[in-house]
């Protein structure tokens, strides 16, 4: 996939028109995975879109769902990183799209993230997000130890990738940050990374009571359900498509949401958790002068991290 900064974005696109594409999105790739298979499940907000909206909650702005790592490796093997004509990115595949999961983007929309100033200077395509479930443990002390370790590992990653953790102005931490940039950086983010899914992975899908997903900063130790009450695949309603949903998506929407999950938010909540500005791209070759635009090289623009986005909203 091209990199994208502000010369692409075209007109402002609306609400509509970006709910339109995540929706095709989710559709071709719902059709890919029954053509072949692959088990999935609507996740997160998106599920409790489907329990409480029937589709979309209105004012959300993304599209998630959950895979069983296996399944997740398959569909990158038998997608060949393309389904249709929306291109399938795995994990750790790009240094300016930097994931622990999957992605599928659509280069029909381009979001930017909104700042107090206008839009930054992350500019990519609309997504759908495939997280990967893996095998836990038994214990919700064995969990969290689990995930702690995840946790240090993938901050090791951010230093090598020089996304900073510390930004304060203690100067033992500053230095201490540095240190472990320099370090870290010199063994380089590939075998880092793959330090954070070897132990991610280190308890089977298929041999373990608990699952869960442990790639996404936003849920992380809640998302740990039975999996002989979750697996099951069952049918609910989605933007008048029935889609695919666990079976024990109450007692996983009340781990993540609470036990009055159904109830809507207060309106001085109803937000969106990422604060998108939605674009059409230019067409290839149209390219007329933009106003006001950072003066940065591609390079020197800040990469669409989405570990770091992730710590942002939690």
């Amino acid at each position: 996939m091209r990199d994208y900064t502000y010369s692409d974005l075209k007109d402002l696109a609306s609400d509509a028109d970006h709910k339109a594409a995540m929706l095709e999105l989710l559709l071709a790739f719902d059709t890919f995975c029954e053509e072949h298979g692959l088990t999935y499940y609507l996740s997160g907000g998106t599920l409790l879109g489907a329990a409480r909206h029937k589709g979309f909650i209105p004012w959300d702005d993304d599209v998630d769902v959950n895979m069983p790592r296996e399944d997740c490796e398959k569909l990158m093997e038998l997608s060949g990183g393309r389904i249709g004509e929306f291109e399938l990115m795995p994990p750790n595949s790009s240094q300016r799209y930097f994931a622990y999961h999957w992605k599928l983007y659509s280069e029909r929309i381009l979001v930017a993230k909104r700042t107090k100033g206008g839009i930054g200077g992350k500019v990519y395509p609309i997504f759908l997000d495939i997280f990967p479930i893996e095998g836990l443990p038994d214990t919700p002390e064995g969990n969290r130890e689990h995930y702690a370790e995840i946790k240090r590992r993938k901050d090791r990653v951010r230093h090598a990738r020089n996304v900073r953790k510390y930004r304060g102005r203690n100067p033992y931490r500053i230095l201490r940050n540095r240190i472990a940039t320099r370090v870290y950086r010199s063994i380089g983010v590939g075998p880092l990374f793959d330090k954070v899914i070897e132990h991610a992975t280190s308890l089977h899908f298929d041999d373990s009571d608990y699952v869960g997903v442990m790639m996404t900063n936003v849920h992380t130790t809640e998302e740990r359900v039975v999996k002989a009450e979750y697996a099951p695949v069952i049918r609910m309603e989605f933007e008048g498509h029935l889609l695919p949903a666990p079976a024990g998506y109450d007692t996983y929407l009340r781990q993540l949401y609470g036990a009055n999950y159904m109830e809507w938010l207060p309106v001085h909540k109803r937000v969106p958790r990422h604060d998108f500005v939605t674009f059409f791209p230019h067409e290839p070759g149209e390219k007329p002068l933009v106003v006001g635009a950072p003066t940065e090289s591609v390079d020197d623009l800040p990469v669409a991290d989405d570990d770091e986005m992730q710590d942002e909203m939690a």
